[in-house]
This record gives C-alpha cells, structure tokens and sequence, in this order.
C-alpha cells in the first residue's frame, strides 16, 4: 500500500526522501479543500518533517498523543537529508478518485505518484544523515544542484497506486484522522539484573499504534559504577501470543554494548505493527532484561 510504503521506507532510509518553495507556500491556515489538504500532509510526511506533518492530524488523534511524542517515534529528517527530502516531496501528485461522507468525516480514494527513493539513494549516501550532514557547504549545494537537475529533466522514477484516507472537518478546517483510539496501546519496561551496576529507563513508556504503524523508542541505559561494563538485552512481548505481530525493525541493544564509567547513553529500538494484529488488542507490553556480560 502506497501509505505504508511512505511510512515504512522511509524509516528504513529507502525512500528518497520538493523544492523548498513549496513549504514555505504552506499557509498556516492551509486552503481548506480535503485533497489539498491531504497533498500538504503526505508531502510533510514524506519528507520526514514530522513536527508539520503533525499540524494536520486530528484534535481526536493529538489527544492521544503530544508533538514531540510523535516526532520522537518516528525520526525526523535534518540539514541536508531534509532538504533533500523536501525537493523530492515537490514530485508527489495526488488526483481524488472518489469520496464518501460519513458525518463529520470523509472517507476519499486518491490516485498516488510519489518519487522512488531507491533510484537516487546512491547520490543521497544512502541517506546516511551523519555522512550528509558532513558535507561542506560546496558538497551540500552541489548534491542538491544534482536533484534539481534529475527533477528538471524528469530522471526520477515515480511509484503510482491508490490509497484511502480520512479526513475530518473541524471548523473551516480539515484534518487527516488516523484514528489512533482504535489502536494497540504498547507499553515499554525494562527489568535490571540485582545490584546497582546499570541503570534502564524507556524514553517513551507507552504509545499508541494500529496496524502497519512504524514507531521508534529509546531507552536511556547509565552506568553508574567506576568500572567499564557490557551490557544487551532480552527483549520479551506480553502477552507472548502478541509476539508475532510486533516486528522488531532494528534494535541497538540486541549485541553487547560497552559504557564507560558515569557514562549515560541512549539506544533507539524501531518496531512495526503487523497489518494482522488481531482486532480488539487494547494492550503489548515490551520488556527489556538487561544482563551484564563482563562480571
């Protein structure tokens, strides 16, 4: 699905993360047509710039979860990689197919051309922010010159397909509603081997996710000892039959990883939830066991 494909790939650093002109032509009482809306919202979206992706949800949905909650989760784009981004979000077209009205609601279907990351992830670092971040100023504006010239000449290949969306009407406005209340509510703990050797606590102790949702998490680990120590995790999903429906993308805590004495450090874990997660789930619980490996 052409909705997921953004989501997903672009947290995988797949897609190819439009020219800046056309953000800063997002008013800030956007024209209120849906459509136009909603080509505002994927196009924020697409570009990893989250924090404005997250002006046009729904006041039901920001009621479950803050800004900087929902940037946090799902990874920003900066410096260069946005900008980049941003270029690339320019190309995406969106065409109304049909719609249907439920109350305050409108149920649309849109024809999709978005951009293909892949076939620009060489000249992009593989969107490796550090190593594009790094670039001097001359790199910078030579690397997004070279997007400019593959958009002017028409070189980058465009992904078409449908997708649903729904959108509703609050006051002159409308907002995309993700209907976040009809998720799964994953809660995240962490239980320490006995002693003081190590100190663990998730950055973000529970959120809220629906199927095919792709969210990160940290966790801050401290060493508050005097000596060096080695420390991973086990990571366990209760109820264990939920297991299966909660693929674990990335995690930087599943191979030992060694902090210095007083030293804090944060360690970012990605998920996603299956399409199939049973209806009804109300509740995950993700438990990272830390064990010490150098005692």
């Amino acid at each position: 699905m052409i909705k997921n494909f953004i989501l997903t790939s672009l947290s995988c650093l797949l897609l190819a993360l439009p020219p800046l002109f056309w953000l800063n032509r997002i008013d800030a009482h956007p024209r209120q047509e849906p459509v136009e809306t909603l080509t505002q919202y994927l196009k924020v979206l697409y570009a990893r710039d989250f924090r404005q992706a997250y002006r046009f949800i729904s006041a039901d949905d920001q009621r479950l979860k803050m800004a900087n909650d929902y940037v946090r989760e799902r990874g920003a784009f900066t410096g260069v990689a946005l900008d980049a981004a941003r270029k690339l979000a320019g190309l995406i077209e969106i065409h109304l197919l049909s719609n249907q009205f439920e109350g305050a609601h409108n149920h649309v279907t849109v024809a999709m051309k978005l951009p293909d990351a892949n076939s620009i992830a060489k000249l992009l670092l593989d969107w490796d922010e550090k190593k594009l971040n790094a670039l001097s100023v001359t790199e910078r504006k030579s690397l997004l010159a070279n997007i400019d010239h593959l958009i002017g000449v028409k070189k980058i290949p465009m992904i078409e397909g449908e997708e649903k969306f729904t959108l509703v009407k609050e006051g002159s406005e409308w907002k995309i509603f993700l209907d976040w209340a009809a998720g799964a509510q994953v809660q995240f703990a962490a239980t320490l081997p006995p002693g003081a050797e190590i100190a663990a606590e998730p950055l973000t102790k529970r959120t809220v996710a629906r199927s095919g949702d792709l969210f990160t998490v940290g966790f801050k680990v401290t060493n508050p000892t005097a000596k060096e120590i080695v420390t991973r995790i086990v990571h366990r999903v209760e109820p264990k039959e939920l297991a299966q429906f909660l693929d674990l993308v990335e995690c930087a805590l599943l191979l030992p990883v060694r902090i210095r004495p007083g030293e804090a450090q944060t360690y970012r874990s990605t998920y996603v939830v299956r399409s199939d997660l049973p209806d009804g789930t109300k509740t995950v619980n993700v438990i990272y066991e830390f064990s010490i490996e150098n005692q």
